[in-house]
């Protein structure tokens, strides 16, 4: 992996390089933005350049050797164990920054999905982002940033990314699933190239909605409802297929289609304020259908 190979985001691209070229590089950063925008794909490039003891990069010296067997001593990664990182593992990777660099001249850190770390351990990591060790550089990612204390950020420096070139979206998607994403698909990716790819890989799903979308104005209540059964079922993923709905009537510009958007942002507020899910979606399932079907609309087209 290299800068080359991770889409968008050049003018980072760039920034990070030289950085790294004229050592100016500081001892904690922030890279924020959505989530599947490549910010971790980034973070592990960034760790990987500090780490590498040629000059020149050849990627074959002992350190990228280490690196790419996934065995580096001067490296250290947290993620999320269940929903949260928690204060034990802030304080295994302190008890770790303490240890002075084996392989190479410096040290990298890094907490992806920093945003899930508990208040706890969040306090806990503000002692080493105070004093870090020279050696050291410690790189949090978050898609979530205003989850974090604002004496974490004030001591980071923040990169922010920015959302994917539909057309580079478009590129690799053909190029690796040899398919041409619909505007649908575009839109509702946000410039998520992670969240594309969920998508794709998802893709009987969305074509049941698609076609449970085009019956609604068809269909009366009862069978409407019945078809919609791949909204109860999936409940991990009903922001995305909600969001997906919210693109596709909106690309139609018809009136009473646009008017029942509003029902979809009500409803995924409603689940994310753990409401009870089924009761969200027949609320859902009654209003889109009123708005659908003229003679219970209570809007004039």
């Amino acid at each position: 992996m290299s800068f080359k190979n991770i889409i968008g985001n050049d003018k980072i691209k760039t920034f990070l390089t030289k950085s790294i070229e004229e050592n100016h590089i500081l001892h904690s950063y922030l890279f924020t933005g959505i989530e599947g925008i490549g910010k971790k794909l980034f973070a592990r490039e960034v760790a990987r350049k500090l780490l590498c003891l040629e000059q020149e990069e050849t990627e074959d010296c002992l350190s990228c050797i280490k690196w790419h067997s996934e065995n580096h001593p001067d490296f250290y990664q947290i993620e999320p164990e269940g929903s949260t990182i928690k204060i034990e593992q802030v304080r295994n990777m302190q008890e770790k920054i303490a240890e002075k660099p084996i392989t190479s001249k410096r040290k990298v850190y890094l907490i992806i999905d920093s945003d899930t770390m508990t208040k706890e351990a969040q306090n806990c990591l503000l002692k080493t982002l105070e004093e870090p060790p020279e050696y050291a550089t410690i790189i949090l990612t978050s898609s979530n940033e205003s989850k974090l204390l604002n004496t974490i950020k004030s001591r980071c420096i923040k990169i922010f990314f920015q959302g994917i070139e539909k057309d580079k979206m478009e590129q690799y998607m053909k190029e690796k699933y040899e398919m041409e994403p619909s505007k649908e698909l575009l839109e509702a990716s946000q410039g998520s190239l992670g969240k594309m790819i969920r998508l794709q890989e998802q893709k009987e799903i969305y074509e049941q909605i698609d076609n449970w979308l085009n019956q609604i104005e068809k269909e009366d209540f009862i069978t409407m409802t019945e078809k919609a059964e791949v909204l109860y079922k999936e409940k991990e993923n009903i922001q995305e297929i909600l969001e997906y709905i919210v693109v596709s009537l909106y690309h139609t510009k018809e009136r009473k289609k646009l008017n029942a958007i509003q029902h979809i942002e009500e409803t995924k507020k409603r689940i994310l304020a753990s409401s009870n899910y089924d009761m969200c979606i027949d609320y859902l399932l009654m209003k889109l259908w009123e708005e659908m079907n003229e003679k219970y609309s209570r809007s004039s087209i």
